[in-house]
């Protein structure tokens, strides 16, 4: 007999069964392997961390899913030099397409003055927030 169950705190386990059978079920469809994850950190010593990213990337493009940095570093050239850093991860690793998604809110003029472009907007999205998709190509 199957239940229905709401969970206010999955476990990790739980989160990565459903996972793992949405990157298996794609890997069938597409014929692609999965996505290959990594992360990038701005670190101050072995234990603090003042900023970072997490992104995947596949075949073709990379994908920025988190990206942040501390308050009190902005404006200092950090974010610009981990994004590059991921930038030149992919480009290693055969990428063409740089991918992100910002909320109207965040960093939109930040990606556009490191040379994305944006190729969609999701207006009204969240609380009268705007999602905003950006592409940049990495090598020709």
């Amino acid at each position: 007999m199957y239940t229905i169950v709401i969970d206010y705190d999955p476990s990790q386990a739980d989160k990565a069964v459903v996972m793992e059978g949405l990157i298996s079920f794609n890997e069938g469809v597409t014929g692609e392997p999965r996505d290959k994850e990594f992360s990038i950190f701005l670190r101050n010593g072995p234990d603090k961390i003042f900023g970072g990213l997490q992104a995947f990337f596949d075949t073709e493009s990379v994908y920025i899913e988190t990206f942040w940095v501390d308050e009190k570093l902005r404006h200092q050239g950090w974010g610009t030099k981990l994004l590059h850093a991921a930038e030149q991860e992919a480009i290693k690793n055969g990428c063409i397409f740089s991918l992100v998604d910002t909320w109207d809110f965040q960093a939109e003029e930040f990606y556009l003055k490191n040379g994305y472009e944006p190729i969609g907007e999701i207006k009204n999205y969240w609380r009268h927030h705007s999602r905003i998709f950006l592409r940049k190509r990495l090598k020709d």
